[in-house]
């Protein structure tokens, strides 16, 4: 039979296979690969891991690490004088994984030397062709169970010999504390025979097999490989799994038994053709949506994508349940054979997963295009992440309609109160105490998303200009200067000036002989504090710059006493969402310091929260008969009042929910 490849491309292929049938297949190690390197580090790790899984392991196989090959054409066999008689001369080249398959050669070779066998197993490394011979040389020292060389076959000098015999003497001293006996011997004995088992054992190792067929230039190939511009993915591994010609699916038997059994190969042929075509087609549609930056930040909790080569792998992730300290790079890609071996969660193989990924992307489109649970999913997801929403995929699959919206509220409610049980607690949180002040951030971040939904004006919520930010909880009119930076007089003097901004503006609009000219004021801060801080005055201290903090907060309380006083308080009627575009000591400022401010950022394009907006457009008084004459230099007890009735109104829902 001839060795020789076609010359159309096809699809590259992926199988497991376990360590016997492996050891049948003969290897060329390329002159681009490195030469072996692994360590006692990274040996006993490997060792260690395979103990481990078939002492305590669950599942049917320990899986390794991929191996990437690409089978050789008669000429290149020609070309380099390979030969072996196992495999009928067929050799594969090792584009990545060479440092696993050699290992797997040296412990199957020094098994060999134990049990007094010869080695046949064929490796062939182009940079040094004599290093295959390393295997058959091996000589062992039963009484410290250790190997060397045998220099009288061949002369193993070399760096890549040295390291080959350092992996084999880690091995072997790690084979004397495998079990509890001390007869070494028998402790690799034991280890080989499960090292050893086939697909068809209760427990096995095996190894992702990924043969490239495509065409591709090897050398590319394990350029990018190894660049990390590319890798095996779990998504590439899954693309495989479905598309591979030895993908196996499940087909209408009655569809099969109308057809003569000489023409059902023929009939599965074509069906696999067909829902292959399929399934390409749907991964470019799914791919495509996920790519679309509103989309994915309404279903992925931190807007990130770095880690998603293919942003359809995510959708395989939420089927999968994957968790977010998962260690495992191909964890999704095995929880993937593993649905389709053992029929689980309702597949019934490899169409019916594929069926489950389309159903999975469907539902997350029907929440995205419906206002209500695209607004309070998407909360859910932005505060609680994939497990959230792995929770919420699983269980509107099992619930009704009515059910599953009641039990979102369910959730936003748990989410956004301590105590489920006093939920008007939440108006009586305060911004000084650590829990309740990250509960009031998840309030306010929900009364704006919440707002936005019921609002006749505005669109979604856009939860990706939100999620490109650090959110901080302010108040909205403030009066404590212990809050700006005691040592940073760059922020006092920043603070100073955005201040006097605001009074020029207002002393315009004031008569001179009003009570509440700030003239005064406004010399006072020139000449005995900023004039003070540019001369750079030692003198000029933190105390001093408290002295025009305060002088500025007495001017705005004595404006707002007619309305009983601006007073600063530290829940929710004087808090707002704002970005980490707000200077730290802009963010201490008065009401209309942080208004102008907001404005600008506004006019600018920068995104500011839809809630935030409309306090710092005092927009919850449109309801006064003097909303539009009405002041805008400080925050009232009025203001406070009104901004409070809106966000009892808007989380009345939710806070009245019950559990379903």
């Amino acid at each position: 039979m001839s060795n020789t490849t076609s010359n159309t491309p096809q699809q590259n292929s992926l199988e497991l296979l376990a360590i016997p049938e492996l050891c049948e297949k003969n290897f060329f190690i390329p002159d681009y690969q490195r030469g072996y390197r692994w360590g006692k580090r990274q040996v006993e790790q490997l060792l260690n891991d395979i103990s481990s899984y078939f002492a305590n392991g669950k599942g049917d196989f320990y899986c390794l690490q991929p191996i990437v090959v690409r089978r050789m054409d008669d000429e290149l066999v020609e070309e380099f004088k390979l030969h072996s008689e196992t495999d009928k001369n067929t050799w594969y080249e090792v584009i990545d994984g060479q440092q696993r398959l050699t290992t797997i050669h040296i412990i199957m070779a020094l098994s060999k030397v134990l049990l007094h066998q010869t080695h046949d197993k064929s490796i062939y490394y182009q940079t040094r062709p004599i290093l295959s011979e390393i295997y058959k040389s091996f000589k062992v020292d039963f009484k410290d169970f250790s190997i060397s060389a045998d220099t009288s076959v061949n002369k193993f000098d070399d760096i890549d010999s040295w390291h080959i015999l350092q992996a084999a003497n880690t091995i072997m001293k790690w084979m004397k504390n495998y079990q509890t006996t001390t007869d070494a011997l028998q402790n690799f004995i034991n280890f080989n025979v499960q090292f050893m088992h086939d697909k068809n054992s209760a427990k096995s190792v095996q190894v992702i097999w990924y043969e490239l067929k495509d065409g591709s230039s090897p050398v590319e190939t394990f350029k990018r490989i190894n660049d990390k511009k590319i890798s095996l993915n779990n998504a590439e591994l899954i693309r495989a799994m479905f598309l591979s010609d030895s993908a196996e699916f499940e087909y209408d038997q009655n569809l099969l038994n109308s057809y003569d059994e000489e023409v059902r190969p023929v009939v599965i042929s074509k069906e696999r053709a067909a829902r292959q075509s399929h399934i390409i087609e749907q991964w470019d549609i799914i791919e495509k949506q996920l790519r679309q930056s509103d989309f994915w930040n309404f279903i992925k909790d931190d807007g990130k994508s770095e880690s998603y080569s293919c942003r359809i792998e995510y959708l395989f992730d939420l089927i999968a349940k994957k968790k977010e300290d998962e260690k495992d790079e191909i964890a999704t890609y095995l929880r993937f054979e593993e649905l389709v071996e053992k029929k689980e969660e309702g597949v019934a193989g490899l169409w019916s997963l594929w069926l489950k990924v389309e159903s999975y992307f469907n539902t997350l489109q029907s929440w995205y295009q419906n206002r209500e649970l695209y607004h309070k999913i998407g909360f859910l997801i932005a505060e609680l992440g994939s497990k959230m929403l792995i929770d919420l995929l699983d269980e509107s699959s099992k619930q009704t309609k009515s059910y599953f919206k009641k039990d979102i509220n369910w959730r936003i409610k748990k989410h956004i109160c301590l105590d489920v049980n006093k939920p008007d607690d939440i108006y009586t949180y305060s911004y000084d105490d650590p829990a309740q002040y990250k509960a009031l951030k998840r309030i306010l971040f929900f009364f704006n998303v919440e707002s936005t939904r019921i609002s006749t004006t505005q669109h979604y919520f856009p939860f990706e200009l939100y999620k490109d930010k650090e959110w901080t909880l302010e108040h909205i009119h403030a009066q404590n200067s212990e809050r700006i930076d005691r040592t940073d007089r760059e922020k006092w003097k920043e603070w100073i000036e955005e201040n006097l901004k605001v009074l020029r503006r207002l002393q315009s609009r004031i008569d001179s002989s009003s009570p509440y000219d700030p003239t005064a004021l406004i010399s006072d801060m020139n000449n005995n504090h900023l004039n003070r801080l540019n001369n750079k005055k030692k003198s000029y201290g933190f105390k001093n710059f408290s002295t025009c903090f305060d002088s500025v907060t007495a001017y705005y309380n004595r404006m707002a006493i007619k309305d009983g006083g601006s007073s600063e308080i530290h829940s929710i009627s004087n808090m707002a969402l704002l970005s980490n575009v707000v200077n730290s000591s802009i963010s201490n400022s008065v009401f209309e310091v942080k208004r102008q401010l907001i404005l600008e950022k506004d006019a600018a394009g920068e995104y500011i929260p839809y809630c935030t907006r409309l306090v710092f457009l005092k927009y919850y008084n449109k309801g006064d008969t003097d909303f539009s004459v009405k002041q805008s230099f400080y925050w009232s007890k009025k203001d406070r009042e009104n901004y409070l009735a809106a966000i009892k109104k808007v989380l009345n829902e939710i806070l009245s929910s019950v559990e379903p």
